[in-house]
């Protein structure tokens, strides 16, 4: 998949599906001269290189005589891997380092390539694995004797491209890196929509499309964790793309904190794109013999449209991403007790949780915040994480599980202390920004110094400790507040530019350790809902809560967006006891995710029992082959009108699930809804009108929605089989 031709100077990473060509020029300067479906014969490159007209003249100290690049490098408009920083290229540099004299200038050029199996492993960050081969570009400024790995990973059944940076200080002083973005990619046209996804708590990943403007524009957090303002998963699209045709490339981040994606399109309406951590107050000190590994960056190609982009981002997440060892398996119908009791319950309640619950196909009962500690509200308790024996007996909780034949899970927030806790008397310095005046507060809570490592290392033993008496077999792990004061009590004043960065480490080492000795508990990553929603965390934890609104004028938005650049099988979805809408409606759009509760089971009627368990049925029988494994279609999409359609086939294309909703009422207009991924000539029997019908049926003629009147929030559940 990998070849370097000496002669020409030319990378290829090729899988037969797309071509990534890289040609090492004259100066050493790393140029990217194609980006798209695999090509047969990369040697006729020199048109495209040369479309920028005259070469470039420099000053040779040499011979000292003025000169220009024989090949046609011209520095500020050639389509790089890395630009410079501090000389002619003014476009932005992946990788900035502050020499040892005070200077800026970042100079890397090539000195040689070579090819190695599988993927880089960072140093104590997630990492894409599984079959794949990556280029390791070994780059040098021989100024500051910093060297530079730059890594392009391919895989053989994906199109699928990982870029991301080791830099190594060679010399005897240290320097400072003050930007250690992932990737760099140069594009030699700018006529795409940039389409991202902001919002807020309970209105995550609101989809915005607009044209590339002229300039600089940036997609970003800064809130010290990936954020519900902004997702670190962005796409680019030709301006007629459609979920079916059309160009599209796809980013995301391998990293849960500070992200930045920024466009500059050029004067020659060239494309400039750099993606990975942010800069902002970000500055590393590199001593001699040291190294920084980048996050890894993650580009899905389409030549098909928005749906093959999407589809090729849930395979990488499913195969070449997440590490829970029991990831493919069926997961279980989970009950969350948060919204039935909040902070208010004791043994018998949840006892009697659990038994209702358990009437609507009920696999796994969680017990959510308010277990620990002096936590009777949101006040207090926060660090200290043991059982609060006086409200709960968790050793009758779990056993009442076991006798029941379902699993147990139980909640933390590790990262957060309250004042009001032992941990915070006993530590105050193990505090964010302790010795200010004033410290920010959030939810009544102060964010831990998970930088430093005597922190880490006290969580750790903590729930190590719980972990060994309450052998639980599933962590909803919680994050509720923003990053304020970025200061750590642990680091000397000229590391302070390093906290952002190591409190994802720490988050990272504590994940790691607890998943690598408690293989079998299933971790659910969550963050005020889903202010945390990024693969970064999905390498450790095969699901993430969606978000706190379950709502359907609100969540058919957020889960259908989501799901563009996330598999359903990671989106944490439940059904609440909210009446926006009817539960059945709420349990068709949890379906299209991990599916559960969260509410009080006590107060169900018989009808919603009966019909909350024929949901859950279906989930069992469904879930694994169509959700979890299948592949996943956006037939309609609720930002470009009142209706929403999905669509899940299982890889045999034996089943298929439909879910079609619509947002304000609709009169009895017609409604064909075509379907995808079906065999044609294999004949399907769906559960709306009980008809058998060809494959080729319903991609042409599609399910008969027709003539009737639609009230607000209804829905289509439709189950198809093959005959």
């Amino acid at each position: 998949m990998i070849r370097y031709n000496k002669a020409q100077r030319l990378l290829v990473l090729d899988n037969k599906s797309i071509g990534y060509a890289v040609y090492v020029n004259e100066a050493g300067y790393l140029e990217t001269v194609y980006f798209g479906k695999s090509l047969s014969d990369y040697s006729d490159f020199e048109s495209v290189r040369n479309a920028g007209g005259f070469a470039a003249p420099y000053y040779d100290a040499v011979s000292g005589k003025e000169s220009v690049y024989r090949d046609g490098f011209k520095q500020d408009c050639a389509p790089l891997e890395v630009s410079t920083h501090g000389l002619l290229d003014k476009r932005g540099a992946p990788v900035i380092i502050r020499g040892a004299n005070g200077s800026f200038a970042t100079d890397l050029r090539f000195c040689k390539v070579s090819r190695m199996s599988g993927a880089p492993e960072p140093a104590g960050l997630p990492h894409a694995h599984g079959a794949c081969e990556t280029a390791d570009i070994l780059l040098e400024d021989k100024t500051l004797r910093v060297r530079a790995h730059l890594y392009l990973t391919i895989f053989p059944d994906k199109d699928v491209i990982v870029k991301s940076f080791r830099i190594e200080n060679a010399g005897k002083k240290a320097v400072r890196l003050v930007r250690a973005m992932s990737m760099q990619l140069d594009l030699p046209r700018s006529d795409y929509d940039l389409v991202h996804f902001h919002g807020r708590w309970a209105k995550e990943r609101d989809y915005a499309c607009n044209a590339l403007p002229d300039g600089v524009q940036e997609v970003s957090s800064n809130l010290g964790r990936s954020s519900a303002e902004e997702n670190p998963f962005v796409y680019l699209k030709e301006r007629d793309a459609t979920m079916d045709c059309g160009e599209v490339i796809g980013f995301n981040l391998i990293y849960s904190g500070n992200f930045k994606f920024r466009t500059f399109v050029n004067v020659y309406r060239g494309l400039h794109i750099l993606y990975g951590m942010n800069d902002e107050d970000f500055e590393w000190t590199l001593a001699a013999g040291e190294a920084f590994d980048t996050p890894q960056a993650v580009i899905a190609y389409s030549a098909e449209g928005v749906d093959k982009m999407s589809q090729t981002f849930h395979r990488f997440i499913r195969e070449n991403l997440m590490t829970y060892a029991a990831n493919r398996d069926y997961k279980s119908v989970l009950f969350n007790s948060w919204e039935g009791c909040y902070f208010t319950f004791d043994t018998d309640l949840i006892l009697s949780y659990i038994d209702d619950a358990c009437k609507i196909g009920t696999e796994l009962f969680v017990l959510d915040d308010g277990w620990f500690g002096a936590r009777d509200n949101d006040l207090a308790g926060l660090g200290d994480w043991t059982v609060n024996k006086q409200k709960i007996d968790l050793h009758k909780v779990m056993a009442h599980c076991r006798e029941r034949g379902i699993k147990f899970g139980i909640w933390f927030e590790p990262e957060m202390v309250n004042p009001d806790s032992d941990l915070f008397r006993a530590h105050p310095e193990y505090t964010l920004g302790w010795g200010a005046d004033r410290l920010s507060i959030m939810r009544h809570q102060f964010h831990l110094d998970f930088a430093n490592p005597d922190v880490v290392e006290n969580i750790y033993m903590q729930m190590k400790a719980f972990f060994e008496e309450y052998p639980v077999d599933y962590v909803k792990w919680d994050y509720n507040r923003i990053v304020a004061e970025h200061v750590s009590a642990a680091y000397p004043p000229e590391r302070q530019g390093e906290i952002y960065h190591r409190l994802v480490l720490g988050y990272y080492s504590l994940l790691s350790r607890l998943t690598r000795e408690y293989p079998h508990i299933m971790f659910e990553g969550c963050s005020s809902g889903g202010g945390r929603f990024d693969m970064g965390t999905l390498y450790y934890c095969p699901q993430i809560w969606c978000s706190d609104e379950s709502d359907p004028a609100q969540r058919i938005d957020i889960q259908f967006n989501t799901s563009l650049g996330y598999p359903l099988s990671c989106i944490g979805s439940h059904v609440n006891d909210s009446r926006v809408a009817p539960y059945s409606t709420k349990a068709a759009l949890a379906l299209f995710g991990t599916y559960g509760y969260e509410m009080n089971p006590n107060k169900l009627t018989e009808g919603e029992i009966a019909d909350l368990a024929r949901t859950a049925e279906i989930y069992r029988k469904y879930h694994a082959d169509v959700i979890e494994d299948g592949t996943l279609y956006h037939l309609r999409a609720p930002f470009a009108g009142n209706t929403m359609c999905m669509q899940c086939v299982s890889k045999d294309k034996k089943a298929s699930l439909v879910l079609f909703m619509n947002k304000l009422k609709e009169p009895d207009i017609f409604r064909f809804v075509k379907l995808k991924g079906l065999d044609a000539k294999k004949k399907y029997r769906n559960t709306l009108d009980n008809q058998v019908h060809s494959g080729e049926y319903y991609a042409r003629i599609g399910l008969n929605l027709s003539r009737e009147w639609l009230e607000e929030f209804s829905h289509r559940l439709i189950v198809l089989t093959e005959e």
